[in-house]
């Protein structure tokens, strides 16, 4: 089961990136159309709240595959505790 969680913790990035993608193509409003909007516009602090945001998010979820590494296999939790 850990090679699939490091294959979903290693796409977590492409998998919001593609997401961004799909609401541009699909005009559907969310990040990536406020960052379209925001790159024509030359509205650069929002870019870079947005920036901020997906790169937040992308964190979170690779902590909490992290903290879900220790769960699944109690070895990697004793190997962080030493």
């Amino acid at each position: 089961m850990l090679p699939q969680i490091t294959g979903l913790a290693l796409s977590i990035g492409t998998m919001i990136g593609g997401a961004l993608v799909a609401e541009i193509v699909f005009n559907y409003p969310g990040l990536g159309s406020t960052i379209l909007g925001a790159i024509t516009g030359a509205d650069y602090p929002l870019v870079s709240a947005t920036t901020l945001i997906i790169t937040i998010m992308v964190l979170v979820a690779t902590f909490a595959i992290e903290i879900l590494y220790g769960f699944i296999d109690p070895r990697v939790k004793a190997a962080q505790a030493e």
